[in-house]
């Protein structure tokens, strides 16, 4: 089945709609839909024409911020499968134990902070300003359950402590001296005993790194895909303990925990 199909016009013309297949990946609201997904492709697909000149100068092409898609960004972060969002879900359960609160930094649409809140986790998304009023929208009569706070997690983290701080791949857009930076700030809002989770991909782990970071190299000053040895040494640095990582089936990618320590 296509994603269009022949039918008659009112006046016996023939035309072409959408099938129902099509409707599923880019109309009906759903686990199929993937239309912001498309949009952002082809957004990602004006950088990569742009290669030759990064290559070169070895920066990205300075980006006309008028054009900037953030609705379309954010809104593909939110298009992801129950599948791999239950298995991020569970295997911070496995790993934590309780989890009464968390924070998802970075978090596009708060798909995942749903996903939490829908178990009974009091759940909070911290994101840009011009992000949390599209997460608004996505999620529905769901905001209400969900804290939206504005910022960004460069700069300052949102208040804490929270039993899981989640960053989801956000450590590849900045550089190493950012993301340890920001791993140690997070311990802080960490509550003793809780749980950091990071997902993203890791070069020594994952067959699609390489492509990813070129995609880094195009689209930003200072990102890039980073190794599981440097993960762990930015969490250990920041006083995180009992690190494990993981390979996440759904994805391909990797999610790497630890713990804080417990206190007195």
């Amino acid at each position: 089945e296509g994603i269009a199909e022949r039918v008659l016009g009112p006046r016996g013309e023939a035309l072409f709609a959408l099938s129902a297949l099509g409707r599923a990946h880019l109309v009906d609201e759903g686990p199929e839909l993937e239309r912001a997904g498309l949009l952002h492709q082809a957004n990602k697909l004006r950088g990569w024409l742009e290669l030759p000149e990064v290559i070169r100068t070895g920066r990205p092409v300075p980006k006309d911020p008028a054009r900037a898609d953030v609705r379309t960004l954010v809104c593909a972060m939110g298009e992801r499968e129950p599948a791999v969002l239950d298995e991020v879900v569970e295997k911070c359960f496995a790993y934590a134990g309780t989890i009464r609160t968390m924070v998802d930094v970075g978090g596009a649409v708060g798909h995942l902070a749903r996903q939490f809140s829908r178990r009974g986790v009091a759940a909070a998304l911290f994101d840009r300003a011009d992000v949390i009023p599209v997460a608004q929208e996505f999620l529905g009569d769901e905001a209400a359950n969900i804290a939206l706070v504005s910022g960004d997690y460069t700069a300052s983290l949102p208040v804490g402590p929270f039993d899981l701080v989640y960053f989801g791949n956000v450590y590849h857009i900045y550089g190493a001296e950012t993301n340890a930076r920001v791993t140690r700030e997070a311990l802080a809002i960490t509550a003793p005993g809780g749980t950091i989770a990071i997902q993203d991909y890791m070069w020594d782990r994952n067959a699609g790194a390489a492509m990813f970071a070129v995609n880094m190299l195009r689209a930003t000053e200072n990102g890039d895909v980073w190794t599981e040895t440097q993960y762990r040494g930015w969490l250990s640095d920041a006083g995180y303990e009992s690190i494990e990582t993981f390979d996440l089936e759904t994805t391909g990618t990797q999610l790497i925990l630890g713990k804080a320590p417990s206190g007195l």
